[in-house]
């Protein structure tokens, strides 16, 4: 009897088992009664594949007891199957209910690629498969999607059998992707479900918000910059910013784009190569132009391994190197470009750069973390330790919503980007504001010391032109009438621009207007303003041309390094001694001249030879001299209209009939 006993207790517990495995492939939609089911059951597993569909294996009347039972919420890596990579095959059944609303299927993310059946149908895809795909040129990453049952399946209700075809690369099998679904799949109203993929998005939307933000932060930043460059277009450190802010924004809109779409994963690969080597080179030109660094061997060593750099992630898309050869590869060849950057920032700091000193932390920073996460990425696909501490470092805060370190590091490097570029754009500003305060300062004195109104003297018509340039300039001239009824010429040009230019013109004609009460030899009075502008020159000099010229049209003159007068059309040879301020021993010859009737004698500055046309043709001295007997005002005009680039002014001297006093 007892032996008896326990053979009918074990026939009852295999009779169990039985029926229990029956079922377990078995969701029963109709009993649940509700308009969305989660499927949390066990489904028929099986490796391997049946491509063309010989072995029936998506077929509802298909013999799969034999299969083994999986969890349908857990990848099969956790489940016996570690390191799988292939083909393998999951089948469940579905009993609906006879009236019921359009249904569909809410799969979650499986790894890699998938098609899903429904009696025998293929109703959904993602991804490709190979082998009709020999290259498989796009799949799912971390991508979900709503797949709507056929209604001439689900019309007449009773049981619908699901079977799914799943690809997973081989390339993470044993690192970033587990085989098979990782969540729960869930079937049931079409709207609701439709319903559910909109929270879905929003819920991926939410995990992605740190990454928008920073988005956000660096497409806002790009266009500052490209309006800054816009304003400042000298300035082109803005270009080079706003470059590579744009990239990184792309970049980030590029992970975005992944999280919802299937891709082409070598071009995406090679996208990302061609993406870390612009933004790179932008960012490090940026450093340069910001720092204003020369271009030393710092410079052409981070260029030459940014390049580098990128090839590690092109080989790794043609699928030629291991995920931890591509790590270590990546890791290394990066690191000359960042130490090349640092080491800039470092150099800048030390010799005093405010700018690179609040860089160099939030840089330093933002390269340390991404080392560390190469670190335990390498270690997790080799085996070393588990995914927990990537994990954790990458959700640093879940309120109010995910936070990873990287990101931290990258917001604080950013907000320091944009600090410098406020307080170098206020410093910039305040500049400006100092340098038009000084050019309106010093026009105000040239207009004090050039003269509007020229004094009539008799025996002479006098014309003379000021035109300046757009920053003020070093020209200057005066006319001074003798005692006798003679008259001083004196043209000159001071190097240099702005208010140290304006300040050494008032010098000068200070002390001519002085010397003229003592003494109307040009030489002379060359060799006092040579005295007196020795050791105040600040490496610059200024050029002089002196003439004395008497009533009857006889004279001297004397030069200092400046452009020959033209009398008649002709150039005046002068011995020239040189220009002031620059030696004590300079000695200035005069040589006499007489100015005929009628004759014109002309002085210009280099304001006229040296204007340059659009095509960068210089005006010249031929055609200088061509015009040298047109009125003063049409030799200025002429010169302008050719393309001024500095200060002109012109002094044409006549000798006219003197007009004696009738006799009463």
């Amino acid at each position: 009897m007892l032996p008896f006993a326990r053979s009918c207790i074990a026939a009852a517990l295999l009779a169990l088992v039985a029926i229990l495995c029956a079922r377990a492939q078995v969701v029963d939609f109709q009993n649940e009664r509700q308009p969305v089911v989660e499927i949390h059951d066990l489904w028929r597993f099986h490796t391997g594949d049946d491509p063309d569909g010989k072995l029936g294996w998506a077929d509802p009347g298909f013999d799969d007891s034999s299969w083994k039972l999986l969890h349908s919420d857990r990848p099969w890596t956790v489940q016996g199957y570690p390191g799988y990579s292939g083909m393998a095959w999951y089948r469940f059944q579905v009993v609906l209910p006879a009236n019921h609303q359009p249904l569909a299927l809410w799969i979650p993310e499986i790894s890699t690629s998938y098609q899903v059946f429904a009696s025998g149908r293929l109703i959904g895809q993602l991804g490709g498969l190979p082998p009709r795909e020999k290259v498989v040129r796009s799949f799912a990453v971390g991508t979900q999607q709503l797949i709507p049952l056929p209604s001439d399946l689900t019309s007449r209700g009773g049981p619908l059998t699901i079977a799914i075809r799943v690809w997973q690369w081989p390339r993470w099998s044993a690192g970033f992707s587990a085989g098979g679904p990782w969540e729960a799949v869930r079937i049931g109203d079409a709207g609701l479900l439709d319903v559910w993929r909109d929270l879905w998005v929003n819920v991926q939307f939410h995990k992605d918000f740190s990454n928008n933000v920073l988005l956000c932060g660096y497409l806002l930043a790009g266009l500052a910059g490209l309006g800054l460059f816009l304003l400042r277009q000298g300035e082109r450190e803005y270009l080079w910013f706003a470059a590579a802010e744009l990239v990184n924004a792309a970049s980030i809109a590029g992970r975005d784009y992944l999280d919802f779409k299937q891709v082409w994963w070598q071009g995406y690969w090679a996208l990302v190569s061609c993406q870390v080597i612009a933004s790179s080179i932008c960012f490090f030109i940026f450093l340069v132009a910001l720092l204003k660094q020369r271009r030393t061997w710092i410079y052409w060593i981070a260029l030459t391994s940014t390049l580098l750099a990128a090839l590690p992630i092109l080989v790794y898309s043609l699928d030629w190197i291991s995920d931890t050869a591509w790590l270590g590869t990546g890791a290394i060849a990066n690191l000359p470009y960042q130490v090349c950057v640092l080491l800039l920032l470092f150099f800048a700091a030390r010799r005093g750069s405010l700018d690179a000193r609040l860089l160099i932390g939030p840089v330093a920073l933002s390269y340390g973390v991404g080392y560390v996460y190469l670190v335990l990425i390498g270690l997790s696909v080799a085996g070393f330790t588990s995914w927990e501490a990537y994990y954790r470092l990458d959700q640093l805060f879940t309120w109010p919503f995910p936070v990873s370190a990287q990101n931290i590091a990258d917001f604080l490097m950013q907000i320091s980007i944009l600090a410098i570029l406020v307080l170098r754009f206020a410093r910039t500003r305040r500049d400006e504001e100092r340098q038009a305060s000084e050019l309106e300062a010093a026009r105000a004195v040239q207009q004090v010391l050039v003269p509007e109104e020229i004094p009539a003297i008799p025996g002479f018509r006098i014309e003379s032109v000021y035109r300046p340039a757009e920053e003020v300039g070093g020209d200057f001239f005066q006319i001074i009438p003798l005692p006798d009824g003679g008259l001083l010429v004196v043209i000159g040009d001071v190097s240099g621009k702005g208010m140290p230019a304006a300040m050494t013109v008032s010098l000068l004609v200070g002390t001519l207007r002085t010397l003229a009460h003592f003494t109307q030899s040009p030489g002379a009075i060359l060799a006092a303003m040579n005295q007196r502008m020795l050791g105040r020159s600040n490496g610059g000099f200024t050029t002089c041309l002196v003439l004395q010229l008497n009533r009857d049209g006889k004279g001297t003159a004397a030069n200092a390094g400046h452009l020959a007068p033209y009398c008649g059309g002709t150039e005046w040879e002068v011995a020239s001694g040189l220009p002031l301020g620059l030696s004590a021993d300079s000695n200035y010859p005069e040589a006499p001249f007489t100015l005929n009737a009628s004759e014109q004698l002309t002085l210009i500055t280099d304001g006229v030879v040296e204007a340059r046309g659009k095509d960068g043709e210089l005006f010249g001295f031929a055609r200088a001299q061509a015009i040298s007997s047109s009125p003063a005002e049409a030799i200025a005009q002429t010169a302008r209209e050719f393309g001024q680039n500095d200060d002109i002014s012109v002094i044409a001297v006549t000798r006219t009939p003197v007009i004696e006093p009738a006799l009463a």
